[in-house]
């Protein structure tokens, strides 16, 4: 009947979709190697039944971020390490299109306390899109990606290392769930450390974006979306709906078929404080068509009744009775039955009391029955303990049991309690002690029992004993009696009294009885070392608080003395920051009776990187090194406020237009001013591409401090006109920006020049007609520029009309002088004197007359 309901189930789930990405599940892990070394994992559970799915990715990168800014911290690249095929509870139970590897992704990672020393400690991340596209619970499920977080605490606490690990989950069944049917598993998994592990379902994480490797983003995270009917009270349908206990026990029985997504929250407490948490992603696949399970029946029968134990009852032993009865369990023929028993209001192994492990049921369907043997000793004294004995089958998807619970009180073998016979133990003994002694203490303990061999230990709560120099040294050991005697090595430097020094303690005599059960007897101890005289050291040099501006720098010598001069180590650390990390220089320093060391730090804004006023706490410790190695220490809290002054824009003083024509020259000083009167301003062009295409154009950067200025020179060409010779604006972008870090303040301005033609009246030229080359210091050569009367200079060029040369001819026509330089100078050499013709001849305009040459 099994393969044939396993060949219609398959047959029913060929006609599925397939689901469309391979990644179902996973976690980050982090776990503790030594000192700062690490391990941080990341675990896939990859769906290896999707053949056109590639493998898994050969690396991921985890991202860690700090919980109180939700910065960056660091990233670390996990190279793949190892896959391995997930197993069914049945392996034959297996169906092909469930097949699940873990693929386990590693690197070896350094948390240094200075990095990792936030009390709100740190998270790490990482993301995946997408999801598999038939997910039954949730909206659009292929646009919907992945995010696994891990939540971990800071590496140091209180100035000592604080060593965990992550959670470490058991990896999931292969097993699919069936309609109607309650599935079930333990989703639990173990602490490395001991701390409590708290379990709850939660809704799964989505990834920031759609990207295939979306870079992992800090708090907060974003939830799935959930199909209308899903939510956290109802993740998978059914009844129940799937839910978890605190311990990790996962249940539910499924009403719908489908692959639905789920979180479980694992959070991590130490000492009632949580330290961290993880989340891991799953998904459970449902179908429908499996064969109803027939669950076995198990029944107990006592010897000597002929009805079957009823529940609730409770079953009486003597200490000499036989303590074994029948187990009977009836299931479908073929079937093979496994037997556990589990502990209900006790934790030890009770695992003995099978004969058989299992057993199956023969083809006839006869009764199995198994005798079941419980131990002459009980498991709990005074009262009945419970124990469930259950029966297993190997049905699929997964086994079916019944339970059936015994209520059992046994009578303990008789045991005369041990006793202290020297001293009373009625007596609580204190005992004080000199350092430096070793004594013992209470000349002789003498214990005694009617049958028994004895033995002895301390009991003592947050230390051991034996490190702190006690011992139980054996004078006597026979049956009924053994005497000890108490020694206590009082030499603070052999052991750590500096540390502590008074003691509670308990010297316990117990008996080794038939069951092993406590029945000793207690000697109780208030102990105390008088340890020497020893003064605390003390901080002297800085002041408590400071304010200081930035950019600025703050000094100050600290000084440590101990008044035994005794030796004395000086130190100081940052809250939350390193030293070289903001500029300080401190050196810690050791030496006896007194030491100092100076503070520097110069408050500059490389060093400091910050944009307001801040506050710094840093704390200067000494500590000594006494004879008896005690911890006395004085610790100095110095708050700094550094205060980042407001920063004044800097302003230009010119207008924003100027009108300039062509081949007349323009000087304009450009000046910018700071309010600031400490600020060095720095003027310039903002860009090398604001200068227009000119030849004549001049500018140079220039500094200076509260006040700066260049001057700009122009003469513009011809070229910067617009078409046909009209006016053409050419806007021109200056920049100006000061020192004053961390907030440096900058403006520009964009001043347009209107570049048009040269308006010229050519009408307004009166040529000198005569000049007087004698060597006298006057009127010696004929120019026409630079003369003192402007009607006498040759008019200006514009782009229309420009200077094409002058001749000088005499009265036979002949030519005496010419030139096409506007700035030409005739000297009359080897003319006569007299009169001449001179032509001045522009591109579009003449100028004629005469020029008298008088010697």
């Amino acid at each position: 009947m099994r393969k044939l309901l396993l060949i219609l189930t398959l047959a029913l789930l060929s006609q599925t979709p397939v689901i469309g990405f391979h990644i179902v599940g996973g976690e980050i892990e982090l776990i503790h190697i030594s000192g700062n070394k690490y391990q941080l994992h990341l675990i896939q559970y990859f769906d290896k039944a999707q053949i056109d799915n590639p493998g898994p990715d050969p690396s991921v990168e985890i991202y860690i971020f700090r919980n109180s800014d939700h910065t960056l911290v660091q990233t670390h690249v996990l190279l793949l390490d190892t896959e391995l095929i997930v197993p069914y509870t049945n392996p034959d139970c297996a169906i092909g299109s469930l097949q699940t590897s873990r693929v386990l992704y590693s690197a070896d990672i350094s948390l240094n306390a200075d990095t990792y020393n936030e009390i709100e400690g740190y998270y790490a991340s990482w993301e995946r899109c997408c999801r598999n596209t038939n997910i039954s619970n949730i909206v659009n499920p292929g646009g919907q990606g992945i995010t696994y977080t891990l939540d971990f605490p800071a590496v140091v606490r209180n100035g000592k290392p604080f060593i965990n690990s992550s959670p470490q989950l058991f990896p999931p069944l292969s097993d699919y769930a069936c309609v109607n049917q309650t599935y079930y598993t333990n989703f639990a998994g173990t602490d490395p450390d001991g701390d409590s592990i708290a379990y709850s379902l939660q809704l799964p994480y989505n990834s920031s974006s759609q990207a295939a490797l979306p870079i992992p983003q800090p708090k907060p995270f974003i939830e799935l979306i959930y199909a209308n009917g899903s939510n956290i009270n109802n993740i998978i349908p059914g009844s129940p709906s799937l839910q978890i206990t605190p311990s990790g026990y996962l249940t539910v029985t499924p009403t719908a078929t489908g692959l639905y997504v789920f979180s479980v929250l694992v959070e991590e407490y130490r000492n009632k404080e949580k330290i961290g948490e993880l989340r891991r992603d799953f998904q459970m696949l449902v179908i429908d068509g499996c064969e109803p399970p027939t669950p076995p029946h198990a029944e107990v029968r006592l010897p000597g009744e002929k009805d079957y134990y009823i529940e609730g009852e409770v079953i009486h032993y003597s200490a000499s009775a036989d303590k074994c009865f029948e187990y009977m369990v009836v299931d479908q023929a073929g079937e093979n039955v496994t037997f556990k028993a589990e502990g209900v209001n006790f934790d030890e192994d009770v695992s003995e009391v099978f004969e058989f492990s299992s057993g199956p049921i023969n083809p006839s369907g006869d009764t199995l029955r198994v005798e079941v043997c419980i131990s002459d000793c009980p498991y709990i004294q005074h009262e009945p303990y419970i124990i469930d004995l259950i029966a297993s089958d190997n049905a699929c998807p997964l086994p079916q049991r019944d339970t059936v619970r015994m209520t059992i009180n046994v009578e303990a073998p008789v045991n005369n309690k041990p006793y202290f016979d020297s001293p009373s133990s009625s007596i609580r003994l204190s005992r004080t002690q000199p350092e430096g002694l070793s004594v013992a203490l209470d000349e002789l303990l003498i214990g005694k029992d009617a049958e028994d061999s004895l033995h002895y230990f301390f009991y003592a709560e947050g230390y051991d004993p034996i490190n702190y120099g006690m011992s139980l040294d054996t004078i006597l050991d026979v049956l009924g009696e053994k005497q000890v005697k108490f020694n206590w090595n009082t030499s603070c430097q052999t052991y750590p009294f500096g540390d502590k020094n008074t003691f509670e303690l308990g010297i316990v005599l117990e008996d080794y009885d038939t069951c092993l059960f406590d029945s000793g007897d207690t000697l109780f101890y208030d102990l105390e070392v008088v340890l020497p005289p020893n003064t605390t050291p003390q901080i002297s040099g800085p002041s408590s608080t400071y304010t200081k501006s930035i950019r600025s720098n703050l000094d100050f010598n600290v000084m440590a003395t101990d008044d035994d001069n005794d030796p004395i180590s000086l130190t100081a650390i940052g809250d939350s920051f390193s030293f070289p990390q903001v500029g300080i220089s401190f050196a810690n320093q050791k030496g006896t009776g007194q030491v100092s060391s100076l503070f520097a730090w110069e408050l500059s804004c490389e060093n400091l990187n910050i944009e307001e006023t801040t506050t710094f706490t840093l704390y200067f410790m000494a500590e000594d090194d006494d004879y008896c190695q005690a911890t006395n220490n004085d610790t100095l809290a110095v708050t700094i406020q550094v205060q980042v002054p407001a920063n004044t824009t800097p302003a230009f003083e010119i207008e924003d237009f100027y009108s300039l024509q062509i081949n007349k020259p323009f000087e304009l000083e450009v000046i910018a001013r700071d309010g600031d009167n400490a600020d060095l301003l720095t003027l310039d062009l903002l860009s090398p591409n604001s200068a227009p295409s000119s030849e004549s154009f001049s500018f140079s950067r220039a500094t200076g401090t509260n006040t700066v200025s260049s001057t700009l020179n122009w003469t513009p060409e011809c070229s910067l006109l617009g078409e046909g010779n009209t006016p053409k604006t050419y806007p021109v972008d200056f920049l100006v920006f000061d020192d004053n870090c961390p907030q440096f303040e900058s403006a520009s301005l964009t001043v347009n020049f209107e570049i048009s033609e040269l308006d010229v009246d050519y009408g307004h030229f009166l040529p000198p007609n005569a000049f007087s080359p004698n060597n006298d210091g006057h009127n010696d050569t004929y120019t026409l520029t630079h003369l003192e009367e402007e009607m006498h200079n040759l008019p200006p060029d514009n782009c229309a009309d420009q200077f094409q040369s002058i001749i000088i001819f005499d009265r036979n026509g002949s030519t005496i002088f010419k030139s096409t330089n506007r700035e030409f100078e005739w000297t009359g050499d080897g003319a006569d004197v007299g009169v001449y013709f001179y032509q001045i001849e522009y591109q579009n305009t003449n100028y004629k007359g005469t020029l008298t040459l008088v010697r």
